[in-house]
Protein backbone atom coordinates (compact mmCIF):
# COMPACT_ATOMS: atom_id res chain seq x y z
CA UNK A 1 0.00 0.00 0.00
CA UNK A 2 1.69 3.19 -1.28
CA UNK A 3 1.92 5.73 1.78
CA UNK A 4 -0.44 9.54 1.11
CA UNK A 5 1.25 12.16 -0.08
CA UNK A 6 2.21 15.29 2.85
CA UNK A 7 0.21 17.55 0.43
CA UNK A 8 -2.92 15.01 0.15
CA UNK A 9 -3.16 14.41 4.38
CA UNK A 10 -2.58 18.14 4.56
CA UNK A 11 -5.66 18.90 2.30
CA UNK A 12 -7.74 16.20 4.21
CA UNK A 13 -6.72 17.33 7.60
CA UNK A 14 -7.93 21.33 6.18
CA UNK A 15 -11.47 19.79 4.94
CA UNK A 16 -11.97 17.81 8.33
CA UNK A 17 -11.16 21.11 10.40
CA UNK A 18 -12.85 23.82 8.00
CA UNK A 19 -15.61 21.51 6.81
CA UNK A 20 -15.98 21.55 2.88
CA UNK A 21 -15.19 24.23 0.14
CA UNK A 22 -18.73 23.66 -1.73
CA UNK A 23 -21.65 25.78 -0.57
CA UNK A 24 -23.99 24.55 2.22
CA UNK A 25 -26.94 24.77 -0.67
CA UNK A 26 -30.29 24.49 -0.28
CA UNK A 27 -29.77 24.22 4.00
CA UNK A 28 -28.44 27.91 3.05
CA UNK A 29 -28.86 30.22 0.54
CA UNK A 30 -26.35 29.59 -2.33
CA UNK A 31 -23.79 32.90 -3.15
CA UNK A 32 -24.73 34.19 -6.38
CA UNK A 33 -22.76 36.88 -8.57
CA UNK A 34 -24.84 39.48 -9.32
CA UNK A 35 -23.75 39.58 -13.02
CA UNK A 36 -24.80 35.96 -13.34
CA UNK A 37 -27.71 35.30 -15.96
CA UNK A 38 -30.34 33.56 -14.47
CA UNK A 39 -34.03 33.25 -15.28
CA UNK A 40 -36.06 36.37 -17.11
CA UNK A 41 -38.87 37.93 -15.14
CA UNK A 42 -42.06 40.24 -16.49
CA UNK A 43 -42.23 43.73 -16.14
CA UNK A 44 -46.01 44.16 -16.38
CA UNK A 45 -45.57 47.71 -16.76
CA UNK A 46 -42.66 47.64 -19.12
CA UNK A 47 -44.51 44.69 -21.44
CA UNK A 48 -46.75 45.96 -24.12
CA UNK A 49 -48.11 42.88 -24.95
CA UNK A 50 -47.30 42.79 -28.47
CA UNK A 51 -46.09 39.11 -28.39
CA UNK A 52 -42.72 39.57 -29.93
CA UNK A 53 -40.66 36.87 -27.25
CA UNK A 54 -43.43 34.29 -28.08
CA UNK A 55 -41.96 34.55 -31.41
CA UNK A 56 -38.32 34.56 -30.64
CA UNK A 57 -38.28 31.88 -27.31
CA UNK A 58 -36.45 28.37 -28.59
CA UNK A 59 -38.44 26.24 -26.44
CA UNK A 60 -41.72 27.48 -26.09
CA UNK A 61 -41.82 28.83 -22.61
CA UNK A 62 -43.66 31.53 -23.48
CA UNK A 63 -47.04 31.63 -24.93
CA UNK A 64 -50.08 33.88 -26.37
CA UNK A 65 -53.34 33.49 -26.18
CA UNK A 66 -55.96 35.74 -28.07
CA UNK A 67 -59.57 35.14 -26.81
CA UNK A 68 -62.50 36.99 -29.30
CA UNK A 69 -65.05 36.05 -26.63
CA UNK A 70 -63.21 37.95 -22.98
CA UNK A 71 -61.66 40.61 -25.67
CA UNK A 72 -58.82 39.64 -24.10
CA UNK A 73 -54.77 39.06 -24.61
CA UNK A 74 -52.94 36.61 -22.25
CA UNK A 75 -49.22 36.24 -22.11
CA UNK A 76 -48.52 32.89 -20.26
CA UNK A 77 -44.78 32.17 -19.12
CA UNK A 78 -44.18 28.69 -17.57
CA UNK A 79 -40.62 28.41 -16.21
CA UNK A 80 -40.35 25.25 -15.92
CA UNK A 81 -38.92 24.51 -19.15
CA UNK A 82 -37.13 28.19 -19.65
CA UNK A 83 -33.57 27.54 -20.33
CA UNK A 84 -32.43 30.86 -19.80
CA UNK A 85 -31.03 31.99 -22.90
CA UNK A 86 -32.36 35.46 -22.76
CA UNK A 87 -33.39 36.31 -26.16
CA UNK A 88 -36.82 37.44 -25.02
CA UNK A 89 -34.91 39.83 -22.96
CA UNK A 90 -32.68 40.71 -25.90
CA UNK A 91 -35.23 41.39 -28.48
CA UNK A 92 -37.95 43.13 -26.09
CA UNK A 93 -39.90 45.82 -28.18
CA UNK A 94 -39.43 48.33 -25.79
CA UNK A 95 -37.14 46.58 -23.93
CA UNK A 96 -38.41 47.32 -20.67
CA UNK A 97 -41.11 44.47 -21.05
CA UNK A 98 -38.56 41.27 -19.78
CA UNK A 99 -35.42 41.29 -17.43
CA UNK A 100 -33.07 39.05 -16.60
CA UNK A 101 -32.25 38.17 -13.09
CA UNK A 102 -29.57 35.96 -11.39
CA UNK A 103 -32.44 33.74 -9.85
CA UNK A 104 -31.02 30.15 -11.00
CA UNK A 105 -33.25 27.74 -8.94
CA UNK A 106 -37.42 27.77 -8.60
CA UNK A 107 -37.20 24.03 -7.60
CA UNK A 108 -40.68 24.09 -5.87
CA UNK A 109 -43.71 21.46 -5.36
CA UNK A 110 -46.24 24.41 -6.31
CA UNK A 111 -46.41 24.22 -10.42
CA UNK A 112 -48.38 27.77 -10.04
CA UNK A 113 -45.75 28.81 -7.97
CA UNK A 114 -43.36 29.45 -11.83
CA UNK A 115 -45.78 30.63 -13.82
CA UNK A 116 -46.19 33.94 -14.60
CA UNK A 117 -49.05 35.74 -16.63
CA UNK A 118 -50.18 39.01 -18.07
CA UNK A 119 -53.10 40.53 -20.23
CA UNK A 120 -54.46 42.88 -22.00
CA UNK A 121 -57.58 44.32 -24.08
CA UNK A 122 -57.92 42.97 -27.85
CA UNK A 123 -58.32 45.13 -30.76
CA UNK A 124 -60.15 43.91 -33.50
CA UNK A 125 -60.70 44.70 -37.26
CA UNK A 126 -63.92 46.53 -37.77
CA UNK A 127 -64.28 44.84 -41.39
CA UNK A 128 -63.49 41.33 -40.96
CA UNK A 129 -63.17 41.06 -36.88
CA UNK A 130 -59.55 39.74 -37.17
CA UNK A 131 -57.16 40.44 -34.05
CA UNK A 132 -55.03 42.99 -35.18
CA UNK A 133 -52.92 43.07 -31.76
CA UNK A 134 -53.39 44.35 -28.12
CA UNK A 135 -54.49 47.78 -27.16
CA UNK A 136 -51.01 48.51 -25.12
CA UNK A 137 -48.95 47.89 -28.10
CA UNK A 138 -51.11 50.01 -30.27
CA UNK A 139 -50.76 52.87 -27.77
CA UNK A 140 -46.64 51.88 -27.86
CA UNK A 141 -46.72 52.41 -31.73
CA UNK A 142 -48.61 55.76 -31.62
CA UNK A 143 -46.58 57.13 -28.92
CA UNK A 144 -43.02 55.41 -30.92
CA UNK A 145 -44.45 57.18 -34.19
CA UNK A 146 -45.28 60.44 -32.80
CA UNK A 147 -47.17 62.65 -35.36
CA UNK A 148 -45.95 59.92 -38.29
CA UNK A 149 -48.77 57.92 -36.48
CA UNK A 150 -51.13 60.16 -38.60
CA UNK A 151 -50.47 58.79 -42.04
CA UNK A 152 -51.83 55.40 -40.46
CA UNK A 153 -56.08 55.53 -40.52
CA UNK A 154 -55.57 52.39 -38.41
CA UNK A 155 -54.00 54.51 -35.55
CA UNK A 156 -55.51 57.45 -35.95
CA UNK A 157 -59.37 55.73 -35.26
CA UNK A 158 -57.95 53.93 -32.16
CA UNK A 159 -56.13 57.67 -31.22
CA UNK A 160 -59.67 58.79 -31.75
CA UNK A 161 -61.63 56.14 -29.89
CA UNK A 162 -59.29 56.29 -27.03
CA UNK A 163 -59.76 60.05 -26.33
CA UNK A 164 -64.04 59.98 -27.50
CA UNK A 165 -63.54 61.99 -30.55
CA UNK A 166 -64.88 59.05 -32.99
CA UNK A 167 -67.89 56.54 -31.90
CA UNK A 168 -67.53 52.90 -32.87
CA UNK A 169 -69.62 51.33 -35.01
CA UNK A 170 -71.19 47.66 -35.04
CA UNK A 171 -69.47 46.94 -38.10
CA UNK A 172 -70.05 47.36 -41.73
CA UNK A 173 -73.57 47.85 -43.08
CA UNK A 174 -72.38 47.50 -46.51
CA UNK A 175 -71.10 45.00 -49.30
CA UNK A 176 -66.99 45.13 -50.17
CA UNK A 177 -64.92 48.19 -49.27
CA UNK A 178 -66.27 51.61 -49.49
CA UNK A 179 -64.47 54.81 -49.91
CA UNK A 180 -65.17 55.74 -46.03
CA UNK A 181 -63.93 52.20 -45.04
CA UNK A 182 -60.31 54.29 -45.15
CA UNK A 183 -61.41 55.85 -41.80
CA UNK A 184 -61.86 52.26 -39.80
CA UNK A 185 -59.61 50.23 -37.55
CA UNK A 186 -58.61 47.77 -40.07
CA UNK A 187 -56.30 44.71 -40.54
CA UNK A 188 -53.22 44.83 -42.84
CA UNK A 189 -55.44 41.93 -45.43
CA UNK A 190 -58.64 44.39 -44.96
CA UNK A 191 -56.50 47.53 -45.61
CA UNK A 192 -55.06 45.88 -48.65
CA UNK A 193 -57.63 44.76 -50.00
CA UNK A 194 -59.36 48.29 -49.76
CA UNK A 195 -56.28 50.02 -51.30
CA UNK A 196 -56.18 47.54 -54.56
CA UNK A 197 -60.37 48.33 -54.44
CA UNK A 198 -59.72 52.48 -54.89
CA UNK A 199 -56.49 51.91 -56.92
CA UNK A 200 -57.23 49.15 -59.43
CA UNK A 201 -61.46 49.02 -59.01
CA UNK A 202 -61.22 45.67 -57.85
Amino acid sequence: MRKPKLRELGEAIKAIVKGPYTDKFPFKPANIAEEYKGFPEYQEDGCVRCGGCVQICPVKTIKMIDDPETGKRIMFRDYSNCIQCGQCAEYCLTGKGIVMTNEWDKTTLDPTSIHEQVEDELVFCESCGAVITSKMHMDFIIERLGELAYSNPTLVMHQNYENGLAEKDSGKNHEGFWREDYMRMLCPNCRRNLVFKEEWGG
